[in-house]
């Protein structure tokens, strides 16, 4: 792909993803849904349909490992086609013609002689094009709400932690949490993202969140290690939120879509020029 819609495609769920796993085939579900709604559209027969509703089950099942080389193509038989649809040879063979112009197919003379191999990118890449920022956003948001939901309660473990830090924390360990005291400051100070949380005012800027949510994670691991009560099963904020290292990359490569504002002193929320 060459155009920036197909640029951002591949950046969500092509070769250029950071995701995979769950995110990534909540994500190949959506594209599905998309790809035989346009297809539809556009006319396709009812056997077209039938094939391409099977041939997409297939490439969401795809193992991350060989859609990272070719993320969009899928290769089968014409007679698992059969088994798969529940129609006869003659259909599915109706079915594969009329996908062609939908897909592409680079050996046509294989494909129409049951040897079926296509690419889903006509199909995905085109229409109004926006398919990738679609997806780019549906995740955005995802990650977005359960990183929010993990900041809130890490700020409130953490309230807890100092207010009883005088009273728990011995002589030896004083040392360390006046550094975590400091630290706590300073991102007090200078958070960027505070309550009340809003997602929408958040996702167009998810590096910088992303950072943020890393600092207080380390703030929230430093304290539970002082103040964490064994018979009270203190976690990390890793294994209380776990996050995959394909989303928290994804999350930092993200590019900003809108301008920000610089923050007003005094006020908690962020102002975002749509």
């Amino acid at each position: 792909m060459t155009n920036t819609a197909g640029n951002l495609l591949d950046s969500v769920i092509g070769e250029d993803t950071h995701l995979a796993d769950a995110d990534l085939q909540t994500l190949l579900q959506l594209a599905s849904l998309d790809a035989m709604r346009r297809a539809v559209a556009l006319g396709l027969g009812v056997e077209g349909a039938q094939v391409l509703q099977v041939l997409l089950m297939l490439w969401q099942q795809r193992p991350v490992c060989r859609r990272s080389q070719a993320p969009y193509i899928v290769a089968t038989l014409d007679a698992h086609l059969e088994d798969l649809t529940g129609l006869d040879t003659v259909r599915v063979h109706e079915g594969l013609r009329q996908l062609i112009g939908f897909v592409r197919v680079d050996d046509l003379d294989l494909y129409l002689s049951g040897d079926v191999e296509l690419s889903l990118e006509p199909l995905l890449s085109g229409g109004d094009g926006d398919l990738g920022a679609r997806l780019d956003r549906f995740w955005r948001v995802s990650h977005v709400r359960r990183r929010l939901e993990a900041m809130v309660e890490a700020d409130e473990a953490i309230d807890t932690y100092l207010s009883q830090a005088d009273a728990r924390v011995p002589v030896a360990g004083r040392e360390w949490l006046a550094v975590l005291q400091a630290r706590w400051r300073r991102f007090e100070e200078n958070r960027r993202f505070k309550a009340p949380f809003n997602a929408h005012e958040v996702v167009d800027h998810l590096s910088a969140f992303e950072l943020e949510v890393v600092e207080l994670e380390a703030i929230h691991d430093g304290l539970t290690g002082l103040l964490g009560r064994t018979c009270d099963y203190p976690v990390l904020f890793a294994e209380r939120h776990p996050v995959s290292t394909g989303s928290r990359l994804q999350a930092m490569r993200a590019r900003p879509h809108v301008t920000m504002r610089p923050v007003i002193k005094g006020r908690d929320r962020l102002v975002v020029i749509k």
